[in-house]
């Protein structure tokens, strides 16, 4: 049962370095059952608000300096298919980052748009980095009529893009800019933390409150900016057709109490960045595991590069669960991530580096063949667009037998969710050995079918 298995979780010795951001320290003082009511009177309606609600989303422009802010309770995605509605009309064409979460695929995809895409760099441990600009002008030159762009910043890893160079570039070209900053929310509230994106002149920006912040899992923000080309009547009205009409009052009360602590937060936001810098320095002593840090990057992501020793992400992952009561909240090829947060403590800290630095101390130089994944996320050769392909007859065929078909289906890794395969691309052999390797090393795929004998399949499009 769900619920005895939860109770069970939250009453161990797991450390939870991963979403969500409250790391199960609750600021809520009552039941939630107590809470959770409907609109009655005197407690405003989401979608016509004139009351409390309407003064939660006054309290969230001061704090981040958006001209509207909307309260979201069905997460960022809600947010993201609600911007990309009103910044485009229904036939039309998008630029989005090939790395953007899947509520912007889905969203380009019922929207019926011709997708151009900008392609990131990834670095040799297989971690997602900042796009080039080159990427954004060749992506604008191709598709000139496109009339909004998507940009992830930052990404799951806490990558950031130049969005001061890009917002200028598409401005220049009549195009709006969406942020989807779902990892983002704490930036604003520390100045060791990369600029918030809603500085860059960006028309819309997303946030999750939930995953670095104390607020519970669906919580977000959509802001629109100053200035934006964006109208914020029609993100309203397209919020009216994606978000439930039946708001949860356990989730705004939440994004209520988040704002308080907000409001109060300068003191616990430089204890958690001391906290931090302490960490850094400690994993110096790490001989084989590395503390990854880029220039521009989230520092409270951790990031924790695997390639001199002979263990893999997952094992990493796998071994500070088992051995030390401490969850991650993903591994991949070369890494494992462990996302901090505000309200982390030092006891947290302190215990993960004790189960890397013990887990180091086993490991001996790689004699392993450094596995390449560069070119896990580009862009394949597209045959039709995604709402095309989706409409298509489809059939289920070995992965193993895949290469030069269309693929009628969506394939990711999860997380961070970034489709190595899209709907309507022609499948590449590459791909196929990246999904294979991906599934040797016991990463979990999304996408793929159970065939007989425990051969994975995938739809593809019939010829």
């Amino acid at each position: 049962m769900l619920e005895q298995e939860l109770i069970k979780y939250t009453s161990s010795n797991a450390y939870p370095f991963h979403m969500p951001g409250h790391k199960r320290q609750g600021l809520f003082g009552a039941d939630p059952y107590q809470l959770d009511i409907t609109e009655i009177c005197d407690f405003d309606n989401l979608h016509e608000p004139q009351g409390l609600i309407l003064e939660m989303m006054k309290r969230a422009e001061k704090l981040y300096g958006s001209k509207k802010s909307f309260l979201l309770v069905n997460g960022s995605t809600v947010g993201n298919l609600a911007a990309i509605y009103s910044a485009t009309k229904q036939g039309g064409s998008i630029i989005m980052g090939r790395n953007c979460h899947k509520s912007v695929y889905h969203a380009a995809q019922i929207r019926q748009l011709s997708v151009c895409y900008t392609n990131p760099s990834v670095s040799p441990m297989g971690m997602i980095l900042k796009t080039d600009m080159e990427e954004y002008h060749r992506a604008i030159s191709s598709c000139p009529e496109a009339t909004a762009i998507v940009v992830t910043s930052p990404t799951y890893e806490g990558m950031v893009e130049d969005l001061d160079r890009i917002v200028e570039l598409a401005h220049k070209h009549k195009m709006a800019v969406i942020v989807d900053a779902a990892h983002g929310a704490h930036f604003p509230f520390h100045r060791q933390f990369p600029e918030s994106p809603l500085a860059s002149g960006a028309d819309i920006v997303i946030m999750s409150l939930h995953k670095t912040l104390p607020a519970l899992t669906q919580t977000a923000l959509l802001h629109v900016n100053k200035d934006s080309v964006i109208c914020a009547e029609e993100i309203a009205n397209y919020l009216s057709v994606f978000e439930t009409s039946s708001p949860s009052y356990v989730l705004l009360s939440s994004i209520g109490k988040c704002l308080d602590f907000l409001e109060h937060s300068e003191q616990a936001f430089a204890d958690y960045v001391d906290k931090l810098d302490k960490f850094y320095e400690d994993c110096k002593q790490l001989k084989y595991i590395s503390l990854e840090h880029r220039t521009g990057q989230d520092k409270g992501k951790l990031v924790f590069d695997t390639r001199k020793g002979n263990i893999s992400g997952y094992e990493l992952m796998e071994r500070l669960r088992l051995e030390d009561a401490i969850e991650l909240e993903m591994a991949s090829f070369h890494y494992g991530l462990a996302m901090s947060s505000v309200m982390d403590c030092q006891e947290g800290f302190d215990r993960l580096l004790q189960g890397l630095l013990r887990i180091d101390a086993d490991c001996e130089q790689s004699r392993k063949e450094d596995i390449c994944v560069n070119g896990i996320y580009d862009t394949g050769e597209k045959a039709m667009e995604m709402y095309e392909a989706i409409d298509r007859e489809k059939e289920l065929i070995s992965l193993k037998n895949a290469a030069g078909r269309v693929a009628g289906d969506m394939v990711s890794l999860y997380p961070p969710g970034v489709p190595v395969l899209v709907p309507g691309e022609i499948i590449s052999q590459r791909s196929i050995e990246i999904l294979e390797l991906a599934i040797r090393q016991g990463l979990q795929v999304n996408g793929l079918k159970e065939m007989t004998e425990g051969e994975k399949g995938i739809q593809a499009v019939v010829n």
